[in-house]
């Protein structure tokens, strides 16, 4: 394993890091699209997915140099680091600062990735992939990504299709990794019959229906539920494909063995301290849309409801001062009757009244 790969491969997690949360929080907003084609028309509209796009470009090389230099099963789980930055990143866009729980995860993750990746150390394998192995590890692959993509449509939260759509992305990005290993040996070798090959190909079709899910479940869940499955799906993927099609075997001697697992349940541990439910950057709550009849103004859409409850309905705490009707008006809410009190009633000008 030489440092150059190691470079390379850094490089392109750190592109695809900052790539993945500009596209998340260009993505968060967007409901209502008809596909995944379709949101990705929309997306190409907002100039920060757009920025994301370009340095996701550019990790997209990084990694083609990375895998023309090392193994699939050394270069996909260095990848993993990715998500050591792009969470702390996504808080940063969003002016906040990462929770220590969020740190100390990813800091495991490397770990748990560093501990892998050199217990593996896996032989190099042949420079060509074996075309029929290929094809049916892509075909198994494409039916599981199918498979999550399905259960994302009839799952009844978002967290759950935002889980379902980050394996899916995961698995299609490994793909995508050892079949782009597949055509930059065809590009270097054969650069003729490059364009006619099959590699090329592929690397779009899979390239874009990753793409396109791992946008959705952008929409769906916060960044930390899509992001850690998709971060070991994607690895893992790629260690099946390099075994199967370009012969890479990961050492398996008991020692090896015994760190390899090891490595492979911290990263499970730091996956599940990422994924638990908290406050964190790329919250998907959303205020509720005001009804078409609301008059309030929209900066004061936050503050506490001012309506009164039904008649016989018990007293509701006091709400704080609304200082639209003046800077000594208290608004009761819950008033007996249905009704504002006579402190609110006498506070409030006519011409301001509720309906």
């Amino acid at each position: 394993m030489s440092a150059s790969v190691v470079g390379y491969a850094l490089a392109a997690a750190i592109c695809i890091a900052l790539a993945s949360a500009l596209q998340h929080q260009a993505a968060t907003g967007e409901q209502g699209y008809r596909s995944g084609i379709h949101l990705l028309w929309r997306l190409t509209h907002n100039p920060r997915w757009v920025a994301g796009l370009a340095v996701g470009v550019a990790g997209f090389a990084l990694h083609a140099a990375a895998l023309h230099a090392g193994a699939l099963a050394v270069v996909q789980p260095l990848l993993v680091t990715g998500l050591a930055f792009a969470l702390p990143l996504r808080a940063l866009l969003d002016r906040a600062r990462p929770s220590a729980g969020q740190v100390l995860a990813a800091v495991v993750m490397a770990a748990g990735v560093a501990i892998f990746v050199v217990a593996a150390h896996p032989s190099a394998g042949s420079a060509a992939p074996d075309g029929g192995a290929a094809a049916i590890v892509i075909a198994a692959g494409a039916m599981l990504a199918v498979a999550c993509s399905v259960v994302a449509t009839r799952a009844g939260s978002g967290r759950l299709a935002g889980f379902a759509l980050g394996l899916a992305a995961g698995i299609l990005y490994g793909l995508t990794g050892g079949v782009l290993k597949a055509a930059v040996h065809a590009a270097i070798h054969h650069p003729a019959a490059a364009v006619t090959a099959w590699p090329p190909w592929t690397v779009a079709v899979l390239g874009a229906w990753a793409l396109a899910v791992h946008q959705r479940a952008y929409t769906h869940a916060p960044l930390r539920v899509s992001l850690p499955v998709l971060s070991v799906a994607n690895p893992l993927t790629a260690i099946v494909f390099g075994a199967t099609a370009f012969g890479e075997k990961p050492a398996s001697g008991p020692p090896a063995l015994l760190a390899e697992t090891l490595g492979l349940a911290v990263i499970v541990t730091s996956v599940t301290m990422l994924a638990r439910p908290g406050k964190g950057a790329g919250s998907h709550r959303r205020r509720p849309a005001g009804r078409p009849g609301d008059r309030r103004d929209p900066a004061a859409a936050d503050e506490p409801s001012i309506r009164a409850r039904p008649r016989g309905s018990p007293l509701s705490r006091r709400a704080p001062p609304d200082h639209r009707f003046g800077p000594h008006s208290t608004c009761c809410a819950g008033v007996e009757g249905g009704g504002w009190s006579g402190r609110c009633r006498a506070a409030r000008p006519a011409q301001g009244r509720r309906e």
